[in-house]
């Protein structure tokens, strides 16, 4: 969102000085980002003079806000339910106003995840207004469901109640084939199961980074998978369940597109046991998991090879095709060798704990650092006294 630019700098000294251009009273403070108007007030800012300016902010920011959301088509509709239930509640205060339309019929025709714009247009300017203060409250977060993967579902068939439909478990592809038929007379690596946790942890990190969207976001999911995994990118050959996570880890918190938090980068240790042992059917995932794995893949090539014979494009098909046989590899592995699996269910979450328990020390030890530094600068030392002084 956009924010309002406060003038600190020593070449500003001099403008900071003028009048306020909206009050004419006091000293500007403040440069409007749309106009460079001066003002010195939020009072001021919001005035009639400059409405017009300032409502056009506010709402290109609230439509940011919204594109930049993850939430899918559901989660959208409920905020235009939140609307509704906004003009419900100012019925009254409208009724001295010229009749309007029901958003309902305001919004007829328009598709709420695209036509954003035209949305907010349909809008009264009391809507508007209570609708930017959700957005610069927060509260407009807590209209949208905390993204459930499809690993931590388990609804009992007795469950009648109505509840949102939790996400799909993937199916595990179909015709596999034996795993001696692809590795021949060559025997599979005794760190190949090493390289599935690598490759599950970039699976289970990707998939949450896009609330579970990554399938419509095919190709920049995709390269969030391969960005993560050195198993599948580069061919890394990881030799230990530490050496496997903890790489992809660090790589997440130290690229700035992947990173989410240094709570979630160790989280997704969680999802990668839970992956291989469900907590409660206590069955393993893997193959379901690898295998929606594979198709991301697989859309990620159809969307390079839309995009004709630039080198690029053919660079990302082959790519996306060998790390696509890799993983069709790993499918029929887990499938063949999932009592091994399950085995490693309680070395990840071991792993996970010891990495939660170290990442608690240092975040303690970081606000111990900041609370001495916070009272550091507020110890003001006596200045040392004169020679003069003293003697007197």
């Amino acid at each position: 969102m956009a924010q309002v630019k406060v003038d600190t700098s020593e070449e500003t000294v001099t403008q900071a000085q003028e009048v306020c251009s909206i009050c004419l009273a006091q000293l500007s403070r403040y440069t409007c980002p749309r106009c460079n108007v001066r003002y010195c007030s939020v009072a001021c800012y919001r005035h009639e003079r400059h409405l017009q300016c300032s409502e056009s902010f506010y709402r290109d920011s609230v439509i940011t806000e919204l594109q930049q959301m993850k939430g899918n088509g559901e989660e959208r509709r409920h905020v235009m339910e939140t609307l509704m239930r906004m003009q419900e509640g100012d019925e009254d205060d409208d009724q001295n106003e010229d009749h309007v339309a029901s958003l309902e019929e305001r919004l007829d025709g328009l598709d709420l995840d695209k036509d954003l714009d035209q949305v907010w247009q349909c809008l009264t300017l009391s809507e508007q207004q209570q609708f930017n203060q959700l957005v610069q409250s927060g509260h407009v977060g807590h209209l949208f469901s905390l993204y459930s993967p499809w690993w931590e579902t388990f609804t009992p068939v007795t469950d009648m109640t109505e509840k949102p439909s939790p996400p799909l478990k993937p199916s595990v592809l179909s015709d596999l084939p034996p795993l001696s038929s692809l590795v021949k007379d060559a025997k599979v690596s005794p760190s190949v199961h090493y390289n599935v946790l690598n490759a599950l942890y970039a699976y289970a990190y990707t998939v949450r980074l896009y609330n579970g969207d990554h399938l419509e976001l095919a190709m920049q999911a995709s390269q969030a998978v391969l960005d993560i995994s050195g198993a599948l990118s580069s061919n890394t050959v990881f030799c230990a369940t530490r050496d496997a996570l903890r790489v992809a880890v660090t790589t997440v918190q130290q690229r700035k597109d992947l990173f989410m938090s240094l709570e979630s980068s160790v989280s997704v240790m969680r999802d990668v046991a839970h992956l291989l042992c469900h907590t409660t059917s206590h069955l393993c995932q893997v193959p379901e998991a690898l295998s929606d794995l594979h198709q991301l893949l697989a859309r990620a090539k159809a969307a390079s090879k839309a995009e004709g014979k630039k080198s690029d494009a053919q660079d990302s098909v082959k790519q996306l095709h060998r790390v696509a046989k890799k993983v069709f590899f790993f499918v029929v592995w887990s499938s063949e060798h999932v009592e091994d699996l399950l085995s490693l269910s309680d070395v990840v979450l071991l792993e996970y704990e010891t990495s939660l328990k170290e990442l608690q020390s240092y975040l303690e030890t970081e606000q111990t650092v900041k609370a001495f530094r916070k009272t550091s600068k507020g110890c003001r030392h006596a200045a040392p006294q004169t020679l003069v002084e003293q003697l007197n």
